[in-house]
């Protein structure tokens, strides 16, 4: 079970639901309106007043539309060819056939999380009364300096 409610989505509330229903509506009319507004006006412009509808005649205009096309379309095609590039890589790795690079090392970070417990242990006590406990005062002695705990975990080995 989850922690959150919405009221939208439980029985009743119908003002909540008609009143939020309302303003996704009108939201979503005002990114739709300029869009079908430019769309036909373009429309127009490319078939010579065919079809669609001319809302503005200005040149610019269609100077500006005639570049953000264009400005589209490029980075639709960079987009399609990191794509592509992309599902070939995973492609290539999940075949075996390059190497896998691990993202993390998995040893190093054990070897941290074991120093950092250690170094828990010694200034608040074994694991398991930390965590069993509902409450846990902290004495003014055990709090932690600024990076304390990144220091302690990244010490050199063997006290170098």
């Amino acid at each position: 079970m989850h922690n959150y409610h919405d009221q939208f989505y439980e029985r009743g509330h119908w003002l909540l639901k008609v009143r939020q229903s309302l303003v996704v509506l009108l939201v979503w009319s005002l990114l739709a309106i300029p869009i079908i507004i430019t769309g036909l006006t373009y429309w127009a412009y490319i078939t010579d007043g065919r079809h669609g509808h001319y809302f503005w005649y200005y040149a610019e205009g269609f100077q500006e539309l005639n570049f953000l096309i264009i400005l589209l379309l490029f980075a639709l095609g960079i987009t399609i060819v990191f794509c592509l590039t992309m599902a070939y890589v995973q492609t290539q790795r999940s075949n075996g056939l390059v190497d896998k690079w691990p993202l993390f090392d998995t040893s190093e970070e054990q070897a941290d999380l074991e120093m950092a417990e250690t170094f828990m242990a010694g200034r608040f006590g074994p694991a398991e009364s930390r965590h069993n406990v509902h409450n846990y005062t902290v004495k003014a002695a055990q709090n932690l300096a600024k990076d304390e705990l990144n220091q302690a975990i990244h010490q050199p080995k063997g006290g170098e």
